[in-house]
């Protein structure tokens, strides 16, 4: 345990923010704010409060520490919002909210916020069904609607009628009928995914249907496969794939040793020399913890980390690439990935 005093309301995200602060999400709408540096710490300090609401991720703007995102989903809707802060502590304006991005709620959400090395915001949508039958709308290969995809925005400009702007580089710009928010699709719910601050290359951790999670290298137009491939293995065949091919995942687990893939940061820290370039993540229902790295073009090398027994619903890297591990109802703390005990 990082904070061995400190237990959150089922935490569901957690970032290192200017000022040597903490930032946690609950999914019960609070968001609060502690000193990293005091391990003994007893309180933390209430940053916002978004009443009857569900809270997936926050995060800060990285060139503006007075800027927060939230992704949260209320009365059956899905938002992306800006706040204003306020310091020392950090305190947000709910009545400075802006809303930026809104889709329909539904049983997988997605919902995670993660600025790329290109300053861009990036957010993750789910499939917005249930889990029966898989992706019920038959929405994840259609892109005229944002479900299932990762979106690409620009929070630092506007376009006429919006409070950002579409980068003129995403895929489906010039696509008729398509949403030019989205940069990659085809997955399910992918609850989190990092971003590799010395290469710029997205991975994420995308949660599967009756048998197989698994793990994709996100790239530009990707289209991860949902619901016509769960993995590698067929499944809505009848469904009209989207306008560009289906890529195989880099890593799947078949749900005999994996039930709920959660996808953290890429390590670049110093205490673990080994695991440098390693897309951290693991396992909600087994707490098992894996790193996967790039070895070439497209191969990779997977090695299992840690078996913990936490229900992990996030990590997060410090400034100094250091891993936390955020555990959501056994015990509700935050862990930090050490090295074992020689």
């Amino acid at each position: 345990p990082a904070y061995p005093n400190l237990r959150f309301e089922k935490p569901t995200s957690l970032e290192e923010i200017p000022g040597g602060r903490l930032l946690i999400s609950e999914i019960g709408g609070k968001l609060y704010t502690f000193p990293k540096a005091d391990r003994e710490v007893k309180k933390a300090d209430l940053l916002l409060h978004i009443s009857d609401a569900q809270v997936w991720h926050a995060t800060l703007h990285p060139q503006s520490s007075s800027v927060l995102f939230v992704c949260y989903s209320k009365q059956g809707t899905s938002h992306v919002s800006r706040f204003q802060l306020a310091k020392n502590p950090p305190q947000a304006d709910p009545d400075s909210e802006e809303v930026l991005l809104t889709w329909p709620a539904g049983g997988h959400n997605g919902g995670c916020l993660q600025f790329g090395t290109d300053g861009m915001l990036y957010i993750s949508t789910g499939d917005g069904s249930g889990p029966n039958p898989p992706d019920g709308l038959t929405a994840a290969q259609d892109v005229s609607n944002l479900f299932g995809s990762i979106l690409r925005i620009d929070v630092n400009r506007r376009d006429k009628g919006k409070r950002y702007a579409i980068p003129s580089d995403n895929p489906f710009v010039n696509l008729k009928n398509s949403r030019p928010e989205i940069w990659s699709y085809g997955l399910r719910n992918p609850w989190k995914f990092g971003v590799d601050r010395k290469t710029g290359r997205l991975y994420v951790a995308d949660n599967g249907w009756e048998s197989w999670e698994m793990v994709h290298r996100i790239v530009r137009g990707g289209n991860s496969g949902w619901p016509i491939m769960e993995a590698r293995a067929r499944l809505r065949t009848e469904v009209k794939r989207g306008p560009t091919p289906i890529l195989p995942p880099i890593k799947d687990h078949s749900h005999s040793e994996a039930n709920s893939v959660i996808g953290g940061p890429v390590y670049r820290g110093s205490r673990h020399k080994e695991l440098a370039g390693t897309f951290i993540y693991g396992d909600y229902i087994t707490g098992t913890i894996w790193g996967i790295k790039a070895t070439g073009k497209d191969t990779y090398a997977h090695q299992t980390l840690v078996d913990t027994d936490q229900r992990i619903t996030a990590f997060a890297a410090g400034r100094d690439g250091e891993i936390y591990v955020v555990d959501y109802d056994y015990t509700g703390q935050i862990y930090e990935l050490v090295p074992s005990r020689k």
